[in-house]
């Protein structure tokens, strides 16, 4: 990977998984019955940030 890649990309993607962290560790806290709904955000945006992973690395020089 070079210096070309997208920095606001990067940091945008870090902000996600920033939030998904977070979210994660809010589990154990949060309302029984709004747990699977939290894991479910949490793999969606997990997903979103691997898909967009991978299309950087398949573009990078």
């Amino acid at each position: 990977m070079s210096a070309t890649v997208d920095e606001v990309a990067i940091r945008r993607l870090a902000g996600l998984a920033n939030v998904i962290s977070a979210l994660l560790a809010a589990i154990p806290i949060l309302q029984p019955e709004s747990r699977a709904d939290a894991l479910q955000t949490c793999a969606s945006m997990a997903a979103d940030v691997a898909d967009e992973l991978d299309d950087m690395t398949r573009t990078a020089p």
